[in-house]
């Protein structure tokens, strides 16, 4: 018998006949051995089966289910693990011969943590490396991660750098979310077991993820990912812990949520805007989100009375805020003049965040947004 705490893997296959070999390989390939690897081939039509097939090893298991996407094959292999740890290798990726040795290593020996994500290299089709895991992270977050992780999926990254114990999966009821979200879940997962889990990191490179072009986030389009990334940051706004985040935290979110996922959708950015949530942040956030709404309002092409609308509620919350008066009186000189003004301020303030990106993780986060406005 393999010596310590048997790990569960994960692999959702659909038709991955290109790399599934290799993936299969890097386990076999594993300096711990105590694994079992749990295929589910979610309605391949390629060769996915047949390759399968060639491996005669009994820790491999393998079942197939009509195509229902990544999440629910994720489900179906969750439901059938025996091992004391989860991970996840999805059939386009590879473990480094070390990581489940590393990762088991770290969980017992630390006890305090549900789950341990790891650094590991980005790569290519043919797996040239392109950069690390820890280049797009905004930073190190251990601990209770949820602040951070609610603000951006980077905090963790991506499934395959990751080791969760499955005794805080069966405890929480863990699933991944398959309800009109394709696109997203993996960050839906990490962020419900941040809320009752504190994860751990490990500073050692683990995993190799391959980026090519039928990467899921690929091959959806741009308005599928939009309406499942608005779906995901909807969930967390109805969430019964959302009041219970830092008020730093709040502001964020609903900038992203106002200014991103509901760019351009007045009615909706209203609604938020008159909830409870909303009205719970203080009145200098308020105000900054209202004149910030108001700016996207402008920028999508709508009229100047509902961009005079918000401002006048910005400048009603706070009549000393200089930005907001200002943007209010260059509207009596008509929209062209004030779209111009704000395109040369956020492109000031671009370069400013860039410029301190990496030494200040405020301004990683305000360059996300600001990317994505």
């Amino acid at each position: 018998m393999p010596e310590g705490k048997l790990v569960s893997i994960i692999m959702p296959a659909y038709n991955g006949e290109k790399y599934l070999k290799q993936a299969i390989e890097c386990v076999l390939d594993q300096s711990y051995q105590n694994w079992e690897l749990i295929i589910v081939d979610d309605g391949s039509t390629d060769n996915t089966a047949n390759i399968i097939g060639t491996f005669s090893d009994s820790r491999i298991h393998y079942s197939f289910q009509e195509n229902r996407g990544e999440a629910a094959a994720r489900n179906t292999g969750m439901g059938q693990m025996n091992g004391e740890y989860m991970a996840f290798l999805d059939a386009d990726d590879l473990y480094l011969p070390n990581a489940l040795d590393d990762m088991v290593s770290y969980l017992d020996e630390h006890p305090q943590y549900g789950s341990v994500f790891s650094d590991g290299y980005i790569c290519d089709q043919q797996g040239k490396h392109l950069m690390r895991l820890t280049e797009v992270r905004p930073g190190i977050f251990t601990g209770n991660i949820l602040n951070s992780l609610v603000i951006t999926p980077s905090v963790v990254t991506v499934p395959v750098c990751t080791m969760t114990r499955t005794s805080s999966v069966r405890k929480y009821d863990m699933h991944f979310d398959t309800e009109n979200n394709l696109i997203g879940t993996d960050w839906d997962f990490w962020i419900r077991l941040a809320v009752n889990e504190n994860f751990g990191y490990l500073d050692k490179i683990t995993c190799k993820y391959r980026i090519h072009q039928t990467n899921i986030t690929r091959v959806y389009g741009e308005e599928k990912r939009r309406k499942d990334y608005l779906y995901c940051r909807m969930k967390i706004f109805h969430s019964t812990w959302f009041t219970a985040l830092l008020i730093h935290t709040k502001e964020l979110f609903f900038i992203d949520l106002l200014t991103n996922a509901l760019s351009g959708n007045i009615e909706q950015q209203q609604k938020i805007l008159d909830s409870d949530q909303f009205s719970s942040l203080p009145s200098y956030i308020q105000c900054n989100i209202w004149r910030i709404v108001g700016i996207d309002v402008l920028q999508t092409g709508h009229s100047l009375d509902d961009v005079r609308q918000c401002l006048l509620k910005s400048n009603l919350i706070n009549p000393d805020d200089k930005k907001t008066r200002f943007l209010l009186s260059s509207l009596r000189v008509g929209y062209t003049f004030t779209l111009l003004w704000v395109n040369l301020w956020r492109g000031w303030l671009k370069v400013i965040n860039k410029l301190n990106l990496k030494s200040n993780s405020k301004a990683v986060y305000l360059q996300k947004l600001l990317e994505v406005q």
